[in-house]
């Protein structure tokens, strides 16, 4: 993208919608995608910042005037400048309390979808974190009002264990525009972090004052326990006029230029990919689809369901996932060309049908009852069964073709009289058998080869049997014993095609058995990458959980502390869950195989009978 784009419509009324080429954009980016959002009060200069995030000195709308510029939520997609194949996707968001709006639930609503879309969360205010300061995030404390965590429980966010937000809540940034304060506390020095962990400890206490002192602050802790902060000088000196992005690096000061510099490294460093539940990453199309869903919810008047929205998600996405595997195995099955032979047959459809499922894996994820990949094996078997069919056609065609031109020679000879003579048995005996011997040379005759030429001879059965009769020159020994060595003749081309038959059959068994077998490999090892990538989500949220813990028991504030190592105890027990992913792909290997070993049974008996 040269400039960026609307992605979160508000409309006079605050209705929000999505911009339909912004998601056009979006559905044609297949990596994934980090994205870092920013929020904050109107005119405090966010969009400056993601400007340098983009490393342009332009981009986002800057305003000059009182007015704020940035309506709803802009999207500006880029390559990632620190990881290879991935795409930066920066959202600038409308600023908090414009007082020209006056709306301060259509504010909230793009706040929440700052937070449920970014991995980055950066929030920008300018002066000190005061009172003030904090008060104008409140909206963190009114998020309970925004976000369910699952469908049909009437369980809101808030009554949730706390530990639930850390797995999907974005890391939290703060950025303080225009500080000039010294970084100083109780006659030392202190870091920018530090600064931040002051200005979100607790009172003691349980008074209606203390209650609401500590309402933000406890939420910003629970709900952002990674956190980061950030302290920007002036941009230009007092005796300076200009804004920032007008003027020359040279007319900077050094020490906002090198925080700026600070920032951006720590946030493209430390920015993960977009995930939800479970580690599950999201590419463009699937951000879209993230986005497009939790809009049509605020819409309807619903509140957003974390759940939900992951199941629905995933839901789309292997659908897909087996439309596209399905495609993928057409397609490579179209490099046949019919009639072939079994095993060429076989051979294209093993490799078709590895390249589906490894499609299928690459898209799918959370198909945790396998119901999906399940279809799409009966779909890919049912297109092989059709092919299959196609290619009999095709071979029964093509040697009916070729036993036609093969014996215009022989019927030339017998409408001429050419066999109605004495000896004329033995010539129509050797002109067949150079017809047969030709027929067996020729290539590309298919499945249907032996059964095709049984069949051909069994129709010509009374023809020989007349040739015979009419040779005078063999005595009636001579022509019983050449009867019986027709009949022989006749009997072991019936057994070949039978033979014939029976190989098929068993390929095509094979075939279903190794499909099968390579189904269940691919499933179980997605299973465990999921598996993976959901323990190291919650080993991170334990941690988090964990380090605040400590902050807590450092400042003295051990009840909460303690409240803390039930939602540790919580993590453990998911990550206790996720250990028996193991077992869980046994068992469901062996349903599954079970399954597969009676549909084989059932095929089997199906063509015997």
């Amino acid at each position: 993208m040269e400039e960026p784009l609307y992605l979160v419509r508000n409309g006079p009324d605050g209705e929000l919608s999505a911009d339909p080429a912004a998601l056009e954009v979006l559905r044609g980016i297949g990596q994934p995608v980090v994205v870092v959002a920013i929020a904050g009060p109107y005119r405090t200069g966010k969009s400056f910042l993601l400007n340098r995030l983009a490393q342009r000195r332009s981009g986002f709308h800057l305003g000059h005037t009182v007015q704020a510029q940035t309506k709803g939520i802009w999207m500006w997609c880029l390559p990632h400048p620190r990881r290879a194949n991935t795409t930066l996707v920066l959202l600038d968001t409308e600023g908090l309390g414009d007082p020209d709006k006056g709306d301060s639930r259509n504010d909230a609503w793009i706040f929440t979808l700052a937070l449920l879309l970014s991995s980055t969360l950066v929030y920008n205010s300018s002066g000190t974190i005061d009172q003030q300061a904090l008060e104008n995030l409140e909206l963190v404390s009114e998020l309970t009002d925004f976000i369910r965590m699952r469908a049909g429980t009437g369980e809101r966010a808030g009554e949730a264990e706390d530990s639930e937000f850390v797995r999907f809540f974005p890391d939290f940034v703060w950025a303080v525009r225009d500080f000039t304060l010294e970084l100083w506390a109780d006659e030392r020095p202190i870091s920018e972090d530090e600064y931040l962990e002051r200005a979100l400890m607790l009172k003691p206490g349980y008074g209606r004052q203390v209650v609401a002192y500590n309402t933000t602050r406890q939420c910003i802790r629970n709900y952002f326990p990674t956190r980061k902060c950030f302290v920007f000088p002036p941009p230009v000196g007092a005796e300076q006029r200009g804004r920032p992005e007008e003027l020359p690096e040279a007319a900077l000061q050094p020490g906002f230029l090198e925080q700026v510099e600070r920032f951006c490294q720590h946030v493209l460093a430390a920015s993960r990919p977009k995930q939800l539940q479970d580690g599950v990453e999201l590419n463009g199309r699937t951000f879209g689809t993230v986005v497009t869903s939790y809009l049509e919810t605020i819409s309807s008047g619903r509140v957003p369901c974390l759940e939900g929205t992951m199941a629905a998600l995933a839901a789309s996405e292997n659908a897909a996932a087996a439309a596209e595997a399905l495609v993928e195995y057409r397609r490579g099955m179209q490099e046949v060309v019919l009639p072939a032979e079994q095993h060429k047959l076989s051979e294209a459809h093993n490799r078709s049908l590895q390249q589906a499922l490894a499609v299928f894996h690459h898209r799918a994820f959370r198909d945790r009852d396998q119901q999906q990949q399940l279809k799409l094996m009966e779909e890919l078997h049912a297109e092989y069964g059709a092919l299959l069919q196609q290619n009999e056609e095709a071979s029964r065609t093509r040697c009916q073709e070729l036993l036609a031109e093969l014996a215009r020679p022989l019927e030339a000879n017998l409408a001429q009289g050419a066999y109605a003579q004495p000896g004329g048995y033995h010539a129509y005996q050797a002109d067949r058998q150079r017809l047969v011997d030709a027929y067996r040379e020729a290539p590309n005759k298919g499945t249907k080869a032996e059964e095709m030429l049984d069949k051909f001879l069994e129709g010509r059965k009374a023809e020989a049997e007349a040739v015979l009769k009419a040779d005078n020159a063999l005595t009636e020994v001579e022509k019983q014993l050449a009867d019986q060595k027709q009949q022989a003749e006749l009997l072991g081309q019936a057994q070949k095609a039978a033979e014939e038959h029976n190989k098929q059959l068993e390929a095509q068994l094979a075939d279903q058995e190794r499909s099968h077998q390579e189904s269940l490999r691919m499933m179980e090892e997605k299973m465990q990458a999921e598996a993976l990538k959901a323990q190291k989500e919650i080993k991170r949220a334990m941690k988090a959980k964990m380090q605040e813990q400590e902050r807590l028991l450092k400042q003295g504030f051990s009840e909460q502390a303690r409240l803390l190592e039930d939602e540790v105890a919580s993590l453990r027990r998911s990550l206790q869950t996720q250990d028996t992913v193991g077992h869980i792909c046994k068992t469901v290997q062996s349903v599954i195989k079970t399954a597969c070993d009676a549909y084989i049974v059932h095929k089997n008996n199906k063509a015997l009978g």
